[in-house]
């Protein structure tokens, strides 16, 4: 009986909750072969895919695109421009990017795959991507916030090496990065395992008014990714451990909203006082 009433209570909240509050972008790749556009299902900002990307390849859930890396050229990304989730992040001064990559690159510096900052100068962003040829981090993941101001230190960021294998070794990982203002921290996840922290000494966000796949995206455009990349997730807030935990387990699935789950325990749990009522 609780099995069925829970089964019933989330097919009923799936489809009148389905708000997910936190999550301001989801660019899941599903798109097939020839596509043009990648869509965000949340309805936001649509990216215009380059002729150089391939997509409707097989990836860990669904499609996925893949990207050449053989150079920083608008043809090679996917592109996005002054995205409409960039109000959400810096309203909240927090922001969660998470995607799931595969390569099998050992060249280049950091390549890379999520850029959101200003494309107007050289060194105002934040990016997630893979370290891929850079030396004493060969195929570890890399990330950093860089927003104005911002001292050497904050400006190198962070590796995942040596917590973590190489990610460049044909397999899907999963890299997630989280910032917060507030509490003055990067993180850097690979497959939902912590594997670098970082305290911020310039606790700010960059400006932004670019987001790209691909390449990093400033002024003068470097750094381009080659392999596969899945399912670009992007929240509002600085996801928990517990959360990007649940993100490798389930591959393509968002966090499900705060309102659903506590609504599902106040149903197991009228459920069981029924039961022994």
């Amino acid at each position: 009986m609780k099995q069925k009433f829970l089964a019933v209570l989330w097919c009923v909240l799936g489809t009148c909750l389905h708000s997910k509050a936190a999550l301001v972008a989801h660019y899941r790749f599903d798109e097939a072969t020839g596509a043009t556009a990648a869509n965000d299902e949340l309805a936001g900002t649509a990216g215009a895919v380059g002729s150089g990307v391939t997509t409707g390849v097989a990836g860990i859930s669904g499609n996925a695109y893949s990207f050449a890396g053989s150079s920083a050229s608008q043809d090679g990304i996917v592109d996005m421009g002054n995205a409409s989730f960039f109000s959400a992040i810096t309203t909240s001064g927090e922001f969660t990017f998470s995607v799931w990559v595969n390569t099998t690159d050992t060249t280049g510096n950091r390549n890379t795959v999520i850029f959101a900052g200003d494309n107007t100068t050289s060194n105002v962003y934040a990016d997630l991507g893979v370290a891929a040829g850079q030396a004493g981090y060969l195929g570890s993941a890399s990330a950093r916030n860089r927003p104005v101001g911002a001292d050497i230190s904050q400006q190198t960021g962070i590796y995942s090496s040596p917590t973590v294998d190489p990610v460049n070794d044909g397999n899907w990982h999963l890299l997630v990065m989280t910032v917060s203002i507030s509490s003055e921290i990067m993180s850097l996840y690979v497959d939902g395992v912590l594997a670098n922290t970082q305290i911020m000494t310039t606790s700010a966000l960059p400006n932004f008014n670019n987001f790209e796949i691909g390449r990093l995206g400033r002024s003068s455009p470097v750094d381009p990714y080659q392999g596969l990349v899945d399912d670009i997730q992007i929240y509002d807030q600085a996801l928990t451990a517990s959360e990007v935990d649940f993100l490798y387990a389930n591959p393509g699935v968002a966090i499900p909203e705060p309102r659903i789950v506590a609504l599902l325990g106040l149903g197991m749990s009228l459920s069981i006082r029924r039961k022994r009522g």
